[in-house]
């Protein structure tokens, strides 16, 4: 059996479904486990690397306005490759290529003996469930029923352990984006609640909602957590400045409490695959480090506390 995966979340999956032995090309953006980065990339982005916020979001902007696509697909590599099944998604053209391309490549290069296994999650069920339709295709079924277990004992474990600990719930907004200011939706806001908070301007299964200033100065949450899609922690914290520009933290109690946290966007939240418990986790620490130290503990290294000191306030 050959796999072929077109994001990120494709390839955790099928890895913690115990099949990476069996994958024979990523995405280019796909560096989780690191042991994958030597297998072919099967995509390429159209927009250089290394660019601002400001920059990257331009450039889709116009990319999608001339109809042209984000990503290509390498047709000759695909074609050597004859992967048995190949795993994409139908949610986002700008997080991945999108499903027409890959149909038609199927159609052009592949043919019948190519089964597409398309993903389209919108809240957190069907992230999970997406998982179990791999496993099925894949006939993995037990590797499943583990991974199963393992996120529902984790989440009754921050649910139990709030229930005990907290009895009020503080209002939480999770930002994905910040030129322009985009508020975290689909799954995001019911992460927000089982870890104990309420979420601000977003809606349950409903695409990331890009606001005003105004808008947000209407609000005043208690935890702001960064966490900019496809951003690694030293790209954001590179962009404070804009952040600041953008967004009026300083009017808010998170700031006067110094409860604004930058988290990896890049490996946590955005992707919808296994690493959902984990994003879980370090959103319940955020929401309530008191209750989570042992959270903090474990993924640090993929989070930064800002404080209201000078380095914040830099430009």
């Amino acid at each position: 059996m050959k796999i072929g995966t077109l994001l990120p979340s494709a390839t955790e999956i099928v890895c913690a479904l115990g099949l990476e032995k069996n994958i024979v090309g990523i995405s280019h953006e796909c560096d989780f486990p690191s042991s994958v980065s030597n297998l072919p990339y099967l995509t390429s982005s159209s927009i250089g690397k290394h660019k601002s916020s400001e920059n990257i979001h331009q450039s889709v902007e116009t990319l999608l306005k001339n109809s042209l696509s984000v990503y290509d697909l390498d047709l000759e590599l695909l074609k050597s490759l004859k992967p048995n099944y190949l795993i994409t998604q139908d949610l986002c053209d700008v997080c991945a290529v999108s499903f027409d391309q890959v149909e038609n490549a199927c159609r052009q290069v592949l043919g019948s003996d190519t089964k597409i296994i398309s993903l389209r999650p919108q809240r957190l069920k069907d992230i999970w469930e997406d998982v179990r339709r791999v496993a099925e295709e894949l006939k993995v079924m037990t590797a499943y029923e583990k991974f199963k277990i393992d996120v529902d004992g984790r989440i009754n474990y921050i649910s139990s352990k709030i229930k005990k600990n907290s009895s009020t719930k503080r209002s939480v907004l999770t930002i994905e984006w910040y030129a322009p200011v985009m508020i975290g939706g689909l799954w995001l806001p019911e992460m927000i609640e089982i870890a104990g908070g309420n979420y601000l301007l977003a809606t349950p299964g409903e695409r990331a909602l890009t606001v005003t200033r105004e808008q947000l100065n209407e609000i005043n949450p208690d935890v702001v957590i960064v966490k900019p899609c496809g951003f690694k922690l030293e790209q954001t914290m590179q962009e404070l400045g804009v952040l600041k520009r953008n967004i009026p933290l300083e009017n808010w109690k998170a700031f006067q409490n110094n409860d604004i946290f930058i988290v990896d966007g890049n490996a946590y939240f955005n992707r919808p695959g296994p690493r959902m418990i984990d994003s879980l986790e370090i959103l319940s620490y955020c929401v309530h480090p008191k209750i989570f130290p042992e959270f903090h503990e474990k993924y640090g290294s993929s989070l930064i506390k800002l404080d209201s000191g000078v380095d914040f306030m830099q430009s």
